[in-house]
């Protein structure tokens, strides 16, 4: 990243864009997932884009779940909205829980109902969802 900075600091553009293009052609592939992560993060940081949109592809093709968890917020959800195909994608639910045991689930884009759950007998202290949202687990006295 420091060589981009380089290059992007003087105005050589075109010495910025072969040095991402040589990382992309001959370096992505063999980085490790941390690796990797770390060198999407920073193309972002760096604006080099055609870097992080290798990068990232990369990232989402082959990160392992707790590579990903340690991914920054925004990468992520770029990396998401650019690389896993739409019909992949769940709805956005909400979680609420009520005073007297129910679990409600919402889609948080339209407000609509999705299901509602007796979950519990009396009063829900916690409610939180699996990290790949395939599971939502609920807590109470």
């Amino acid at each position: 990243c420091s060589t981009l900075h380089a290059a992007d600091y003087c105005g050589a553009q075109a010495c910025k864009l072969w040095v991402e293009n040589i990382i992309i052609k001959d370096h992505i592939s063999n980085l490790e997932p941390n690796e990797l992560r770390r060198l999407t993060e920073n193309a972002r940081a760096c604006h080099a884009d055609p870097l992080y949109e290798a990068a990232g592809e990369e990232l989402a093709k082959r990160a392992p779940v707790d590579v990903l968890a340690k991914t920054d917020s925004q990468v992520l959800a770029e990396i998401v909205d650019r690389h896993v195909p739409k019909r992949q994608r769940r709805t956005q639910e909400l979680a609420v829980v009520t005073v007297n045991g129910k679990l409600l689930i919402y889609d948080s884009a339209t407000g609509s109902s999705l299901r509602s759950i007796a979950a519990h007998d009396d009063y829900i202290n916690c409610v939180t969802y699996s990290f790949d949202s395939s599971m939502i687990a609920t807590a109470s006295d």
